[in-house]
């Protein structure tokens, strides 16, 4: 395959330089940028997970560590980064990270709550005589705490993150969101 020759140029020297338009990559004119996410409107949606907030939900995802307190505090702790983070997007994106953020929050409180009782206060009670080491009245604290820590809250995550990514944010949600924020 030869290659067609160089362009010529006029000779004299106000003569414009031509530049060969086969290897100028032209973009297609359909393609439209989206503004940037603080300026979302509701006519913008269903858009990207990183643009309404979804990305939160989604590294609920993390669940899926095979250690279960490791897992919960794990994904709990994500879930309040990048649920807070949200909060310098549009208002879909700001209610989408609120919601990721309290359940992160309540999820890592209640795996805290069920740590600290377990490895701290248990083993002080039993030393002090409080309780025996069979309490009835402490199980029954601990075992809803541990099948939370154990299989709810990474399965709850889990779930979350499979629908965050599946499901974007309706026009009509985001309607209803702002309309909510006043915008």
């Amino acid at each position: 395959m030869t290659l067609p020759p160089p362009p010529v140029e006029p000779s004299g020297s106000d003569a414009p330089p031509t530049v060969p338009t086969s290897s100028v990559p032209v973009p297609p004119s359909y393609r439209v940028v989206p503004p940037p996410a603080h300026l979302l409107t509701p006519e913008h949606f269903p858009t990207t997970v990183t643009r309404d907030g979804r990305i939160a939900w989604a590294f609920g995802l993390l669940g899926f560590i095979g250690f279960p307190g490791l897992a919960t505090i794990v994904m709990s702790i994500t879930l309040v980064i990048l649920g807070l983070v949200q909060r310098g997007k549009n208002p879909v994106a700001r209610a989408v990270g609120r919601r990721a953020a309290i359940f992160g929050a309540i999820s890592l409180l209640a795996t805290v709550v069920f740590f600290v009782l377990i490895f701290a206060v248990w083993p002080a009670l039993e030393e002090a005589g409080v309780v025996s080491g069979d309490s009835v009245p402490m199980m029954f604290l601990m075992v809803p705490l541990a099948v939370w820590v154990a299989f709810g809250a990474p399965i709850t995550g889990v779930v979350m993150g499979i629908v965050a990514l599946t499901r974007p944010v309706s026009r009509e949600k985001a309607e209803r969101i702002y309309a909510a924020a006043g915008r």
